[in-house]
């Protein structure tokens, strides 16, 4: 991280300090960060999605639960790809007023019986998109549904769908599950196996960058707690096991820092490399989170799962990353795969 990133850092975590989700995601507007990586022709900034680094640091730092990363990241790089009359006029809309972005089916293990069709030029989605995050705030949905076996890139209102079915997720987010019947959409690639797998690299980078945040600052929490925390007339810090952890707890999050940063500039190298060290650093900080996310909870005792106590509720949030894009096993037989190329 350059100088006018860790800059740019600081300043988010200053403004992020007092904020919840929604006045977070606002602060991120007068922060001019959320349309980073739209071109500056459509009046975006045209920086690239490792420059997004110092906000995905932010919004780890105080476990903050935006549409972030799906609204400036994903939607935006898949619409850039399209680059379509339909995706620029939208991009254009949203830099100059304001708006949300929802995406739908990047994950292809989330399809289900989501599918395209084709009659006669026109094109609809049918089925039902599952964990699509913050639709009840969306101008627009970026739908990805298998056409032909192939991942096709969709979009549609925002008030899209026959039925809806929302709910919360345990890391504090809104997202629902969305039913369509033969949705009218608009078709802006045909074949997007190759801009779904980058995108998909990119945003497991973000979530690479997001985990270490978090677990560093679960790291401090725990240590504050540590040197608070009596037990037979000292700080429970004063224990040689307990320091052992939490020596241990400090390696896992230094580890997986450094593999964050790793995958983030891996995103501009070829697609075999960056798929392998984007794979590594999802099973490392998959491990590393769990790890961390474990011991802390347990040297909190009791108090580490309760509301009064944050470290429960990033712990939980590090518990949904792990799963995000797919898991430590699947990443890891990716890992295996590339080598084997």
């Amino acid at each position: 991280m350059n100088d006018d990133q860790k800059m740019l850092r600081d300043a988010l975590i200053g403004r992020l300090a007092t904020k919840d989700g929604d006045a977070a995601w606002a602060e991120l507007g007068r922060a001019d960060v959320l349309w980073l990586c739209v071109p500056t022709a459509l009046g975006g900034l045209g920086l690239c999605v490792a420059d997004a680094t110092p906000v995905m640091e932010a919004l780890g730092e105080y476990c903050l639960p935006t549409p972030f990363l799906e609204n400036s990241i994903i939607a935006v790089r898949l619409l850039t790809a399209a680059r379509s009359a339909e995706g620029d006029r939208l991009l254009c809309s949203l830099t100059a007023s304001g708006g949300h972005i929802a995406v739908a089916g990047l994950d292809s293990g989330l399809w289900g019986d989501l599918r395209a069709e084709s009659l006669g030029g026109n094109w609809t989605i049918s089925g039902t998109a599952r964990l699509v995050l913050d639709t009840d705030k969306a101008s627009a949905l970026l739908v990805i549904a298998p056409n032909a076996g192939l991942p096709a890139l969709f979009l549609l209102p925002g008030d899209a769908g026959s039925e809806r079915h929302h709910y919360a997720t345990i890391d504090g987010r809104k997202a629902s599950d969305v039913r369509f019947d033969q949705e009218p959409a608009t078709l802006l690639i045909a074949d997007a196996s190759e801009i779904v797998e980058v995108v998909t690299d990119e945003a497991i980078a973000c979530l690479a960058v997001e985990a270490a945040a978090l677990m560093a600052r679960l790291v401090r929490d725990t240590v504050d707690y540590a040197k608070q925390r009596q037990q037979f007339g000292q700080p429970i810090a004063k224990f040689q096991v307990v320091q052992h952890r939490l020596v241990d707890m400090n390696i896992q999050a230094r580890r997986a820092a450094a593999i964050a940063s790793r995958a983030m500039a891996a995103l501009a190298e070829s697609g075999s490399e960056r798929a392998r060290v984007v794979s590594a650093a999802k099973v490392t900080v998959a491990q590393a989170g769990r790890s961390i996310g474990q011991q802390a909870v347990q040297l909190h005792g009791g108090m580490g799962m309760t509301m009064e106590l944050t470290i429960g509720r990033y712990f939980k949030r590090l518990t949904v990353i792990e799963g995000e894009f797919g898991n430590a096993d699947r990443h890891l037989q990716r890992y295996a795969a590339t080598l084997a190329a």
